[in-house]
């Protein structure tokens, strides 16, 4: 397995950007009163912010449970001079950084590597900055194949990929077409040598950055 890695900035010369820090609605933090009614007929009025109530509202929705069986637990976990509002809260943050957690593991590039691994095809991992990622033991056979190579050094310093449609189109024509692919052509250079195909992109499955995984299809 070879991974061609982009050159990265420090992390402190970096600004934050919408994607990572995301704009706060101001209808997101007002406080909104709501009655909720309980087991025998308890009735609870609780204010917590909009944000926290639509947590709440998908919370309720993956438990297959009512807001108030949500609030009715909650209440039971709260000590003597606890307040319920705040409560609420943690359990909601709390819910949504165990759900991330869960998406992050599933997305990791450690487990987009093993889905390349696993083709039979030749496979790739393509990043936003047109860089090959990772690919599998397929994709170097085709090119040991085709192209006369030195050792991996050498295909690290030499090795360029290009796809004919632009990568920023084929990462939004995929975004917006969710569950679809798209096949393009590909052009492989290592140093005078070139190699042309069909690959067929999707997005990866990873929450790090947007990338493309490419099946091979004809070369």
């Amino acid at each position: 397995m070879l991974i061609v890695k982009p050159g990265a900035n420090d992390a402190s010369d970096l600004e934050p950007t919408d994607e990572q820090l995301p704009a706060i609605d101001a209808e997101e933090i007002e406080p909104r009163f709501r009655a909720v009614a309980g087991r025998g007929g308890e009735r609870r009025g609780i204010r917590l912010e909009r944000i926290y109530w639509d947590g709440l509202g998908r919370m309720s929705a993956s438990g297959k449970m009512s807001t108030a069986d949500l609030v009715h637990y909650t209440a039971s976990q709260m000590p003597e001079s606890g307040n319920l509002a705040s409560l609420l809260r943690v359990l909601s943050l709390k819910w949504a950084l165990r759900r991330l957690d869960t998406v992050e593991d599933i997305s990791s590039l450690a487990n987009v590597n093993a889905i390349i691994q696993a083709s039979p095809s030749p496979a790739i991992l393509l990043t936003h900055e047109k860089k090959v990622q990772l690919f599998n033991d397929a994709f170097l056979s085709m090119l040991r194949q085709r192209l006369p190579l030195g050792d991996l050094a050498q295909l690290t310093k030499s090795l360029r990929f290009s796809i004919d449609t632009q990568i920023e189109e084929a990462i939004a024509t995929l975004s917006r077409n969710k569950g679809k692919t798209l096949a393009t052509g590909f052009t492989i250079t290592v140093g005078t040598q070139s190699m042309k195909g069909q690959i067929n992109l999707a997005l990866a499955p990873t929450h790090e950055k947007s990338m493309l995984i490419g099946y091979i299809s004809r070369y």
